[in-house]
């Protein structure tokens, strides 16, 4: 029995993150690890395809799709590289925060643009 099925969106989605993983972030996941790196550098990367402001409304610069996608791009990304699924957790959380609980002039300014 069938629970949960994703969407041919979703699926799409999960396919587009996967391309991006495995091009960008598994030749250099190893060496970040070794190395206690947070590779900083590939955020502008994310957030271009979307991934940094997946949840975020597109009024304020977001994607506007849901937590399910969200925990899509995470998973992807962990695949490789727990650190930074972890890192990207950690900026959605900053995010919500903001979303959620920020003034409009807050959100306008660092919500993703």
């Amino acid at each position: 029995m069938e629970f949960f099925k994703f969407t041919e969106e979703q699926e799409m989605l999960r396919k587009a993150v996967r391309e991006f993983v495995e091009s960008e972030i598994a030749p250099k996941a190893a060496e970040w690890d070794e190395n206690d790196v947070c590779p900083v550098d590939i955020f502008p990367k994310m957030g271009e395809m979307g991934i940094c402001g997946i949840f975020v409304p597109e009024e304020y610069g977001g994607t506007g799709l849901g937590h399910v996608e969200r925990a899509i791009c995470i998973e992807e990304i962990s695949r490789y590289s727990a650190g930074l699924g972890i890192a990207l957790m950690t900026h959605h959380l900053g995010m919500s925060a903001i979303l959620y609980f920020g003034t409009e002039e807050q959100k306008k300014k660092y919500l993703p643009e």
